[in-house]
């Protein structure tokens, strides 16, 4: 079944069953966050700054937990894979002064750019919903291939 939700999304109508407070999400398993974490540790600068000197000496609050597949609720034609294993590539990172993020494919979302949110300048207001607001990406060299849970969080 892995990835065969493409099909289902072919669907001319798709119904979407909107929950109060429930969203859906591909939540990366450990090993997975992990390697996310690490990578982008070594990788990623905000203002020439290396993510690790940031979460350390200037509060950023680290994620590199989930992609966000709908906000509120879970379509119709995803409910199917809740429970299953989904794999996702990183094609791209993008900073702002907020927030840091990676760009995925693999798995469907509701956003207009899949991402998973890396980390948030929370001394600064950012929040993990920045990350629907970066505007520039760059190619993520090297980046691991990530792997998660379709599930309905609350």
């Amino acid at each position: 079944m892995q990835n065969s939700w493409r099909t289902a999304t072919s669907r001319k109508t798709i119904n979407y069953q909107q929950e109060n407070n429930m969203y859906s999400a591909l939540v990366l398993d450990e090993k997975s966050q992990l390697a996310l974490s690490a990578w982008a540790d070594k990788n990623v600068k905000v203002n020439g700054v290396r993510l690790p000197i940031l979460v350390r000496d200037n509060g950023w609050k680290m994620y590199c937990h989930h992609m966000t597949i709908q906000f509120p609720g879970t379509p119709e034609f995803i409910k199917q894979y809740v429970g299953t294993e989904q794999k996702l590539d990183v094609t791209h990172v993008g900073v702002s002064s907020k927030v840091v993020a990676v760009r995925v494919v693999g798995f469907h979302s509701e956003n207009k750019i899949p991402h998973i949110t890396i980390a948030i300048n929370a001394p600064e207001g950012g929040k993990p919903v920045m990350s629907n607001q970066i505007a520039s990406w760059i190619p993520a060299i090297g980046a691991p291939k990530l792997k998660g849970i379709v599930k309905e969080l609350s």
